[in-house]
């Protein structure tokens, strides 16, 4: 009786180890198999899943007999008119949901899916005077808020601290893209001002004739043709975010700062560009904190510094032009990081001074010219150095420096 129980038990262990050897993953072609609208996907991990490129191809896999969440937030899974749906591949590549069989193509949500602000998370910021915020989707069934970035905030100043995001980068070179982009949000509660005015060029122009007390000097400063004017300086950028839904997360105000277009469409682009490909070449996660510090000064037809409010377009000392804006790349796994900073100023006509040493040159990923004053001087720096001028960059101990 033993021995045949042995050989029954043996015979099972075969079969089940047989059935997984010839399991089929649920393969997708992110661009031939997907709906227009499609879901957000979580696996049991609470973790969104991502493409990754094959062969030229973006695919997204799911492992056959993995459970996973479907969710359209904001809107519903129109041929299942629910927000979401828990979802198992079966070994057909279908998706089984209650008792159905569907394929990821007749699964898309209504329109694109919603994102929210989750309020309020705690104190953020040196001195704690900034307020926590997420950027994400509520994911009901879960009963949890899925984060795609977070914002620490002055109220007082109404202006962001820093920001903190992922970059996937064993994913980012299969990230969706559109050409097209979403207006910015305001949304409630953060701005006494009305951003979309102050930023625009006509309140910028008069704002300089205001503050530098003449006109053909404001039009020098202010100069369309020479990207001279302020735009909506992304810190956790669209472009670092694989799914559409997180890039069109980040369109709020409060993960923006006033940078000149110069700068915001020169060193600044080239920061992110490179932070993106160390990512893509090391294949895992960095973490990324953005901020600004200090307030731009400006020299006006009296030959005084002034200091640049955009909010002063409506009478209100808010929303400054920071002096520098600031990022901080943390390779978590190998505990390096490295701060490198862009000075807010396109119109110098010498290198200023920084806050830090300049390591820049010990960072071969840094491959842009920093030392181009036009388009923003850019200087790079151990993060305690940076920590010990701007009080808001990230505590991270003892980490060794990321130079590649």
């Amino acid at each position: 009786m033993e021995l045949e129980r042995g050989i029954f038990t043996h015979f099972v262990l075969i079969t089940i180890f047989s059935a997984c050897v010839y399991c089929s993953d649920c393969v997708w072609n992110k661009d031939k198999d997907f709906p227009q609208y499609p879901p957000l996907i979580l696996d049991s991990s609470f973790e969104f899943v991502l493409p990754v490129e094959e062969d030229g191809n973006r695919v997204v896999r799911v492992a056959a007999g993995e459970t996973v969440t479907l969710a359209c937030p904001g809107d519903e899974i129109e041929n299942l008119h629910q927000v979401e749906a828990e979802a198992r591949c079966l070994e057909n590549g279908l998706l089984a949901i209650e008792n159905s069989e569907w394929d990821m193509a007749s699964l898309g949500c209504g329109d694109d899916v919603k994102e929210v602000i989750f309020r309020d998370q705690g104190a953020c910021g040196a001195g704690n005077i900034g307020i926590l915020h997420e950027i994400g989707f509520e994911i009901l069934s879960a009963e949890k808020f899925k984060k795609v970035l977070r914002v620490c905030f002055d109220p007082s100043l109404e202006t962001t601290l820093y920001t903190e995001h992922l970059i996937h980068g064993a994913n980012i070179a299969a990230k969706d893209i559109d050409s097209s982009r979403p207006s910015f949000k305001s949304s409630t509660g953060f701005f006494s001002v009305s951003m979309s005015t102050v930023y625009s060029q006509s309140s910028q122009l008069e704002l300089m004739i205001k503050l530098l007390g003449d006109e053909d000097l404001a039009h020098q400063i202010i100069n369309t043709h020479k990207q001279f004017y302020f735009a909506k300086g992304h810190m956790s950028p669209d472009a670092d975010f694989v799914l559409m839904a997180n890039q069109d997360a980040t369109y709020y105000y409060i993960n923006a700062l006033p940078q000149w277009q110069a700068f915001n469409n020169g060193n600044w682009k080239y920061l992110e560009f490179a932070t993106r490909d160390l990512a893509e070449k090391k294949r895992r996660d960095l973490r990324v904190y953005s901020g600004g510090w200090g307030v731009l000064e400006l020299i006006d037809i009296n030959g005084n510094p002034v200091e640049v409010f955009l909010g002063l377009a409506q009478e209100k000392k808010v929303v400054p032009a920071p002096a520098v804006t600031w990022k901080v790349v943390h390779d978590e796994l190998t505990n390096c990081a490295a701060a490198i900073v862009g000075v807010n100023n396109p119109h110098l006509t010498s290198a200023p001074s920084t806050l830090c040493e300049d390591l820049c040159s010990s960072l071969p990923w840094i491959d842009f010219d920093v030392s181009d004053l036009g388009h923003g001087y850019t200087y790079c720096c151990s993060v305690a150095d940076l920590r010990a001028a701007v009080p808001h960059v990230p505590e991270l101990g003892e980490v060794c420096l990321l130079t590649e």
